[in-house]
């Protein structure tokens, strides 16, 4: 057996694979992190060694199970297990909150590991841990050790909490786009099985009579009337593709003018604003329109370049060109509608043809702050209003920084400058997400972004000891971080990295400053890239969802496309081309339109793949000038090994030939009988099964029309008659 092909995944399922990644992630680089540190710390004791082990086994563990599959409860239990293990570890000292030697370190891990497995009631298992973590922290510190683990818990709570509040949104716009995606769905089996009805009765009761009076009645007005109905039928987008993708449009314009047109797609399919792809489609459709007016060709080159800064259309002809300017026309219905969307278009007349290239670019600038129109388009179909959601999540994630900063006036006294500092930034972000609701961010905001909460760190930071740089009494470091996760709804994750860079930098030079050791900054720097990174991963799967939400349902044309291709398969092309060249002075006479009529009847009555061979048979004995005819009671599920018992009688010198039968076994009658020396190798031509009686006036050959079918109906099996 050949390996077996990976079963596609639903919407929801993708999403779930891309939460569970991102959180593998997250922990196995918290994972290392911490496997860094301890290795930099002067220790020794075999305990602590034994026990530091067991917490890099047990997440490391459960990071790679995330990232390799589907995540179960035994990983909750392998992240609990290195909790418990982490707080046991002895110390000298009891850790301060949030300290890199802190077992808060092990706690948000369980708590991202359940927001994995649980996509319903998880806020029970997560109060459970943080109990089992406030109650270890008392166990091993005492008094002191309840209060750290206090100021500790409802720190991570905070996060995690948020981390739940964004991930509940991912899974509902998810679930949307599953809804919209299964109705789509439906849909298209609705318009797929009327569009299959009614193309079985267009290439009977329209596309057979028209190629027939093609073939004897080329001139009549009558004829190109009905080869033209004919061919805007069968020129419709292409099978799978959307009528509002520019080259699906560009194709459907091509044969409105029947044009012969040669399409050279070069990139992915990309999303363009609304008014850029009218703009485009409209300027290369009646540069299509002048082809077919005035190049005295029927035939042109459109390549169709894209790429997700910007779209380029060429169009040429070989037909007769023009000198000097374009004319008012062109200048206007061409030129003008791309110049009208920031794009160029250029025409070039010449003796051997013309040439219209039609480009336009994206804003460049934008792009790179992370502010394409795309992003606010998308996001906003799948949370509607991304402006709230930020809000609430920033709302959670400050509640629990505050209440970290209220329970650590317990130890310090009251820290002024740092809640002056969060008040700016509170202000900062609800002006921030009000805006968000309102529509697209200005790009002067991305540079207050990038320079307020900076600032406030350089003038709050200071005032931290250098033992409470790296725990809990620099909660302002995380706290400042709330606007660039507000932003990250809104623009590219690129852009919230470079906005949180300014912090970084601050942050390093402030910790180095006040004595902070060199060993816990990637402990203070890594939280708010991770903070980041897993918001990102949330808004880009919420705009994937919002993608699918904006998408249209498969139209009821590209039905009737896609069955007109599912039922004339190869013969669709030479059809087309033969009712575009109706009454043209050197239209082509190869293959026959009469010849193509009988083509058309057998995909009509042979119809599919399995019968794509004997359908190719008749037509080569119908090429060779033999006359064929077809009586079948029913159509056999397959017919290869009929096709290939006319093959054999080919050549044989047969001017007629008769198919008749049923699903069981079919018999073809061929006129005149064979020459002696080709009767006596004839039996042995033939495929296993079949048995012939060659007489000098017809040969009579019969046999099962497709071998395989007849041995899964378990029938004769396939032994030479």
């Amino acid at each position: 057996m050949g390996p077996r092909r990976p079963v596609a995944r639903s919407f929801g399922a993708s999403v779930e694979r891309g939460l569970h990644l991102s959180i593998g992630m997250v922990i196995l680089t918290k994972t290392l992190v911490f496997a860094a540190q301890f290795g930099s710390w002067d220790r020794s004791d075999p305990v602590e060694l034994l026990l530091a082990g067991l917490v890099i086994g047990c997440v490391g563990t459960a990071a790679v199970r995330c990232l390799a599959s589907v995540p179960t409860g035994f990983d909750v239990f392998l992240c609990t297990v290195a909790l418990v293990g982490g707080s046991l570890m002895p110390r000298d000292h009891v850790p301060l909150s949030g300290a890199a030697d802190s077992p808060i370190i092990h706690l948000v891990e369980p708590m991202l590991m359940v927001i994995a497995v649980r996509r319903h009631r998880a806020v029970v298992p997560m109060l459970l841990l943080a109990g089992l973590f406030v109650g270890l922290r008392w166990a091993t510190g005492d008094t002191e050790g309840l209060r750290y683990g206090a100021q500790e818990v409802v720190l991570i709570c905070g996060t995690a909490f948020a981390a739940l509040y964004l991930v509940t949104q991912m899974r509902r716009a998810s679930a949307r786009a599953e809804e919209v995606i299964a109705t789509n769905r439906e849909v298209h089996r609705a318009h797929l099985s009327v569009a299959e009805l009614d193309t079985a009765a267009f290439l009977h009761d329209d596309l057979v009579p028209t190629l027939l009076a093609v073939g004897s009645m080329p001139g009549s007005p009558d004829t190109r009337s009905a080869a033209a109905s004919a061919l805007a039928r069968l020129t419709g987008p292409s099978h799978g593709e959307d009528v509002s993708d520019v080259v699906a449009a560009l194709r459907a314009a091509a044969g409105r003018e029947m044009l012969d047109v040669e399409v050279v797609v070069k990139g992915p399919r990309t999303h363009l604003p609304e008014a850029v792809r009218e703009a485009m489609v409209g300027a290369a459709t009646e540069a299509l329109r002048n082809v077919a007016r005035h190049s005295g060709q029927r035939h042109a080159t459109l390549t169709v370049v894209r790429r997700p800064t910007g779209l380029r259309i060429r169009i040429e002809d070989p037909g007769t060109g023009f000198s000097g300017k374009p004319g008012v026309g062109m200048r206007v219905a061409i030129i003008g509608r791309v110049e009208s969307i920031g794009g160029t278009a250029r025409v070039d007349g010449i003796a051997s043809g013309t040439v219209v290239e039609l480009v336009w670019r994206a804003r460049i600038v934008s792009r790179l702050l992370g502010l394409a129109p795309e992003h606010d388009r998308l996001i906003r179909a799948a949370v509607i209003d991304p402006g709230r959601v930020a809000r609430h999540a920033c709302a959670v994630l400050a509640a629990g920084y505050l209440a970290t900063a209220a329970l650590l006036t317990l130890d310090i006294p009251p820290q002024p400058w740092l809640y002056a500092g969060a008040a700016l930034i509170v202000a900062m972000v609800l002006v921030l997400t009000v805006a968000m609701s309102r529509g697209p961010v200005h790009p002067v905001v991305l540079l207050v972004v990038a320079v307020v909460p900076p600032g406030v760190l350089a003038l709050t930071l200071p005032s931290v000891s250098a033992e409470g740089m790296g725990g809990a009494e620099s909660w302002i470091i995380e706290f400042s971080t709330l606007p660039a996760l507000a932003l990250a709804w809104v623009v590219s994750v690129r852009m919230v990295l470079l906005l949180l860079l300014p912090n970084a930098v601050v942050i390093t030079l402030v910790a180095l400053d006040v004595g902070a050791p060199a060993a816990d900054l990637p402990h203070i720097l890594f939280v708010q890239p991770l903070n980041a990174m897993f918001v990102a991963v949330i808004v880009s799967v919420c705009r994937r969802a919002g993608r699918v939400l904006t998408e249209p349902a498969a139209p009821e044309v590209t039905a009737r496309a896609a069955a007109v291709l599912s039922a004339l398969g190869p013969t669709l092309r030479p059809v087309v081309v033969a009712l575009r060249a109706v009454g043209a002075p050197d239209a082509p006479t190869e293959p026959s339109p009469t010849r193509l009529a009988q083509a058309v009847r057998d995909c009509l009555y042979l119809p599919g793949p399995g019968h794509e061979a004997l359908r190719t048979e008749l037509d080569m004995l119908r090429r060779a000038g033999v006359r064929v005819h077809t009586i079948l009671a029913e159509s056999p599920p397959a017919t290869r090994t009929l096709a290939a018992a006319l093959g054999a009688v080919r050549g044989t010198g047969i001017q007629e030939v008769t198919i008749s039968g049923t699903s069981e076994e079919v018999t073809i009658v061929a006129v005149p009988g064979p020459a002696p020396e080709v009767a006596e190798r004839l039996p042995r031509l033939l495929p296993v099964a079949w048995q012939v009686t060659a007489e000098p006036e017809a040969s009579v050959l019969s046999g099962p029309p497709d071998l395989a079918t007849l041995i899964r109906r378990g029938g004769r099996q396939p032994v030479r008659g």
